[in-house]
């Protein structure tokens, strides 16, 4: 690294190719939303890795660069988010992390276990993700209360919490909704933000929670990648595919397959394979 938060040029450089971006004019709301999309449609979000590990991710960030544009793998929140912070501050965007709560429509909510980016743009904040691992906005998302955006075709909601803690809620729509969730349109808040200062150090100890057994990162294989017209997923042992409206789902009967559905779809291979 260069220095704190920010690469070297031939890393950004490389960080761009990885993700089919070439540098930005300049720092602005739309040249970071179509970063946002592009970084979700080429990086998977995935936890192959954390799968039954006894040790937590290494979130070094010269590790986490080599794993994810070195070698073209994928990685959580603590990884993805983190890492593409560095791409921003690199690429001129004043951008700092935020703690976040995942909801996904929930009734009871679970502890802090999500990292986020708040962008400074214009003299205001928005809020920016490419490591949710699901139903997240393809863009940035401003902060105003109540406020819904269209985001292809996809509609959310800020609301403010309190003084400091703000949610996106998404609205689900039958035939329309991305993540093929269907009924009647209805909202769910999907995450939690908070806007108080902290440093990558207060990730830690998160990164190690969300690893242990029991948790969903370390008990099962994970990976999600959004498409232009759909999404590729894996859980476990079934590989589901939505593209154009139409869902499939198929079974991964073995380690061969799961590996060569990983190489399709997700562009690499299990270590080892």
């Amino acid at each position: 690294m260069k220095n704190k938060g920010a690469f070297t040029a031939p890393q950004a450089q490389a960080y761009l190719e990885r993700i089919g971006c070439t540098r930005p004019a300049g720092a602005t709301q739309g040249a970071l939303d179509e970063l946002v999309y592009a970084h979700q449609c080429s990086i998977p979000f995935e936890t192959i890795d954390m799968y039954q590990c006894t040790e937590a991710p290494d979130l070094d960030p010269d590790h986490v660069f080599d794993k994810i544009v070195t070698q073209h793998r994928g990685g959580y929140c603590y990884e993805l988010n983190a890492l593409f912070e560095h791409l921003l501050v690199s690429l001129g965007f004043a951008a700092r992390p935020c703690l976040c709560r995942a909801v996904c429509g929930q009734i009871e909510k679970d502890p802090i276990n999500h990292r986020g980016i708040l962008v400074a743009i214009d003299g205001r904040e928005v809020f920016a993700d490419v490591g949710f691992g699901g139903p997240l906005p393809c863009a940035s998302v401003n902060l105003s209360n109540g406020q819904e955006q269209v985001i292809r075709g996809e509609r959310f909601t800020t609301n403010k919490l309190d003084d400091y803690w703000w949610a996106i809620d998404r609205v689900t729509q039958a035939k329309k909704d991305l993540y093929g969730i269907e009924g009647p349109s209805r909202t769910q808040t999907e995450v939690e933000f908070c806007l108080a200062t902290v440093t990558d150090k207060d990730f830690d100890s998160l990164n190690l929670s969300c690893s242990q057994p029991g948790m969903e990162f370390h008990d099962h294989r994970i990976a999600n990648l959004r498409t232009k017209d759909g999404y590729y997923g894996i859980w476990d042992d079934t590989l589901t595919v939505r593209a154009n409206g139409e869902r499939t789902r198929t079974p991964l009967p073995d380690e061969a397959a799961f590996a060569d559905a990983l190489e399709t779809y997700f562009g690499f291979r299990p270590y080892g394979t």
